[in-house]
């Protein structure tokens, strides 16, 4: 393998992990969500979860 093609393969690992790591607090907030049986079919995950910790 040639630097360039290294650099290139490095870089989208880079751009791919970071993605996923950005994605991880959505994911964890719906999964808790869900365990607490908070999922409705018109309102996001984040609105139910904060209904349920406010009370409302």
């Amino acid at each position: 393998m040639t630097l360039s093609k290294v650099a290139r393969n490095f870089t989208v690992g880079l751009i791919i992990s970071l993605l996923a790591i950005g994605l991880l607090p959505f994911l964890f907030i719906y999964f808790l969500s869900d365990i607490n049986g908070l999922t409705e079919i018109d309102a996001t995950p984040v609105v139910t979860l904060i209904r349920k910790l406010t009370n409302i």
